[in-house]
C-alpha cells in the first residue's frame, strides 16, 4: 500500500506504526468509499466500462487514454490473466478470496486488516463492494468463482503459492533488518524464482504485487521503495551514508527466522521484559503488546531516550515507574537499529 502520509513534522507519540497503520487504513477507506457502486458484471452495456477502467489498476498503471474500453474487452482481459493474476495475490488477498469462494461469492470484511485487501480486489475489476455507515461486504460475482474455484485447487497454483510464500517471508526478513528495500531485488527474485522467467505481463503483475503486499513509497528519482510498516521516516534513513558500498551479509538460520517472525532471539528478553511490566498500565484503547511493538520500532529509528520515554508516557493510564523507565532505557540501547548496516542480497 502507497505510504500517503507525511508525519516528519508531527511528534514521534503521532509517528508509531500503530497509528501510521491507522491513517493508512483510514486513507484506504475514503478510497474505497469513492470507487464505482457497480463492477465488471453488473452491467452487460459499455456505458460504465471507462469509469471502471478508470478506477482499476489498469487505468492507475497506464493513465494515457488510448482508447475507449468495452465491457467485452475488459472481461476478456481479466479471464485471460486470471490463473497468472491469482498466484500473484497479496497473502491478505488470497485469505479473501478463499473466504469469499467457502460463502458463495459473499462475504463482510471482518476487520481493519482486510481493507487494503478488499481495495486490491476491488481495482483488479474481480469484485464489488457495498458499504452502510459500519458495514463493508465484498462481492465476488458468479462469472468468476468457478474459474477461481479450479485456479486455486490446481496443483500448479499451489506450487506458485508455496514459492511466493517463501519469497515473501524472506523479504519481510530483510524489511525487518533494515527498515527498506529497493524494488529491483525483490521483483528480480519474483520473476526468477517464483515465476521461473516471464514475460512483460508477468513483469505487470509482479510490481502489482509488491505494491499490494508491502508498504511502499517512491525517493526522489521516482523509484518505488518498500518499506517496513513500522519506520516513519524513509527519507532519514535514505540519508544515512552506508560504511561500505554494495556490502552483502550472511545471516545464519536462527537470525533469519527471528527476522520473518519479527522479533530477533536478542531482542526477546527486552521485549518480554517490557510487555510485564505493561500489563494493566496502559490506556484501554492500547494493547499492551501493541505498545511494546510501537517502542520497539522507535529504537530501531534511533529516537532519543528522552523522546521514547515521553511516548510511553502517552501509552500509560500513570505516570511510568522506574522499572518502566529502565526496561525502556534497555530497549533503547540494545535493539539493533536501522541504518547500522547496508544489505544489498541475502546469501
Amino acid at each position: 500500500m502507497l505510504r500517503e502520509t507525511n508525519v516528519q513534522r508531527l511528534h514521534w507519540a503521532d509517528k508509531t506504526m500503530s497509528l501510521i497503520r491507522q491513517q493508512q487504513l483510514e486513507a484506504c477507506e475514503r478510497r474505497l468509499n469513492a470507487l464505482p457502486s457497480y463492477g465488471l458484471y453488473t452491467y452487460n452495456d459499455d456505458v460504465h466500462a471507462e469509469e471502471l477502467w478508470l478506477s482499476s489498476f489498469d487505468g492507475q498503471e497506464s493513465p494515457r487514454l488510448t482508447h475507449l474500453h468495452t465491457t467485452h474487452e475488459l472481461r476478456a482481459k481479466v479471464l485471460t490473466r486470471l490463473p497468472s493474476e491469482a498466484a500473484l495475490l497479496s497473502v491478505e488477498e488470497h485469505h479473501l478470496i478463499e473466504r469469499l469462494l467457502t460463502l458463495g461469492g459473499d462475504a463482510e470484511l471482518l476487520d481493519w486488516e482486510e481493507m487494503s485487501a478488499a481495495e486490491s480486489l476491488v481495482r483488479r475489476l474481480w469484485c464489488v463492494i457495498t458499504h452502510t455507515e459500519h458495514r463493508f461486504v465484498l462481492h465476488l460475482p458468479p462469472e468468476l468463482v468457478t474459474p477461481l474455484t479450479m485456479i486455486f485447487s490446481s496443483r500448479k497454483h499451489e506450487e506458485l503459492r508455496m514459492r511466493l510464500l517463501r519469497h515473501d517471508a524472506v523479504i519481510r526478513a530483510l524489511l525487518y533488518i533494515g527498515g527498506l528495500l529497493h524494488f529491483e531485488e525483490p521483483l528480480h527474485h519474483l520473476l526468477e524464482d517464483v515465476l521461473e522467467g516471464g514475460g512483460e505481463t508477468d513483469r505487470m503483475l509482479a510490481m502489482r504485487y509488491l505494491r499490494t503486499a508491502y508498504d511502499y513509497t517512491h525517493d526522489q528519482y521516482g523509484e518505488m521503495l518498500l518499506l517496513h510498516p513500522g519506520l516513519a521516516e524513509p527519507e532519514a534513513l535514505l540519508d544515512i551514508a552506508a560504511p561500505q558500498d554494495g556490502l552483502s551479509i550472511d545471516l545464519d538460520e536462527e537470525t533469519l527466522r527471528g527476522a520473518m517472525e519479527g522479533l530477533m532471539p536478542e531482542e526477546r528478553p527486552l521485549f518480554d521484559r517490557l510487555y510485564g511490566l505493561l500489563l494493566g498500565a496502559t490506556r484501554p484503547e492500547i494493547m499492551e503488546e501493541e505498545a511494546v511493538e510501537d517502542l520497539r520500532m522507535l529504537a530501531k529509528q534511533g529516537v532519543p531516550l528522552s523522546v521514547m520515554l515521553e511516548v510511553l508516557g502517552s501509552m500509560l493510564l500513570l505516570q511510568p515507574t522506574e522499572e518502566m523507565r529502565q526496561a525502556v532505557a534497555e530497549l533503547h540501547s540494545q535493539t539493533p537499529r536501522w541504518g547500522e548496516m547496508r544489505m544489498d542480497r541475502l546469501q
